[in-house]
């Protein structure tokens, strides 16, 4: 594999995965919650940006079995969510959106697979410091 500075392009993508997936669910939520209370695309922009922060600070702080409850809550929401908006606004077959949904939720679960998998290395990496 190519390397980049001591990194393989495999971590770099896993990164872009991360990213995507926290985008994602931000996005999400966000509007979600701007739309439940009738708010606009600012306050679904800023509602979202508080969800990742909020998503990132308290995955890094989860024991293991929280995190994989969490992880998997988060992949339903995440499944249902693409297949709501499949099936309701885009107007797509039951399959397709279920065949979506099923990608959102394996999505989901490789980005949070690859977080713990980051945070493990990092945890090592600060101890390693010392």
């Amino acid at each position: 594999m190519t390397r980049i500075s001591g990194q393989s392009m495999v971590r770099l993508r896993a990164g872009f995965l991360v990213l995507a997936a926290l985008a994602y669910l931000s996005f999400v939520v966000g509007r979600w919650t701007a739309t439940l209370f009738s708010l606009g695309f600012l306050w679904a922009a800023a509602i979202g940006i508080v969800v990742a922060l909020l998503l990132a600070l308290a995955a890094s702080r989860l024991d293991r079995v929280a995190y994989l409850i969490i992880a998997g809550v988060v992949m339903l929401f995440g499944a249902f969510s693409a297949y709501d908006f499949a099936r309701g606004p885009i107007d797509f077959s039951q399959g397709t959106a279920t065949v979506l949904a099923l990608v959102a939720a394996l999505f989901l679960g490789a980005a949070f697979w690859d977080f713990a998998n980051l945070l493990r290395e990092f945890r090592a990496w600060a101890e390693s410091r010392h």
